[in-house]
């Protein structure tokens, strides 16, 4: 399989975010899983037939701000303690990653060869999205 330039609609999102150094990721990110994962369940109109999302809504230096949410059909009810967030349509350089977790970030690496060889600029704040689909990531990283 090799990276192709996909088009996403319009997405709402709720879950729960965080910022954090880039060497806090591998723990922090762990227990955003875990309470995500507690607290789904509170989460309003959660669009049928979807899957949960870690997106990577900013990356300043070796800040990054995160969310783990689910998509949802309105931003109306927010509950206590999580954010809802508007994904404006946009274009993506998606890739398919099957594989260890820890190795996705070698599929990113693909993605932005890909777009570099191409001639595709990527988004400069690093915005990407993160699907998981029943052990399979559905990697998105913003084209702009």
């Amino acid at each position: 399989m090799h990276p192709k330039i996909v088009e996403r609609h319009e997405l709402y999102v709720i879950g729960l975010s965080m910022t954090c150094e880039e060497n806090e990721l591998h723990t922090l990110m762990p227990e955003l899983w875990r309470e995500f994962s507690r607290r789904a369940h509170e989460i309003p109109a959660v669009v049928p037939d979807s899957f949960p999302l870690d997106v990577s809504l900013a990356h300043r230096g070796t800040t990054y701000t995160q969310c783990v949410g689910l998509p949802v059909s309105s931003l109306e009810r927010v509950p206590k303690g999580m954010k809802g967030y508007h994904l404006p349509p946009a274009r993506y350089v998606f890739w398919r990653h099957e594989g260890p977790d820890i190795e996705i970030w070698k599929s990113f690496e693909k993605i932005q060869r890909f777009a570099h060889k191409q001639g595709i600029e990527l988004d400069p704040l690093d915005f990407k999205i993160d699907e998981t689909r029943e052990g399979t990531h559905h990697l998105y990283q913003r084209i702009l």
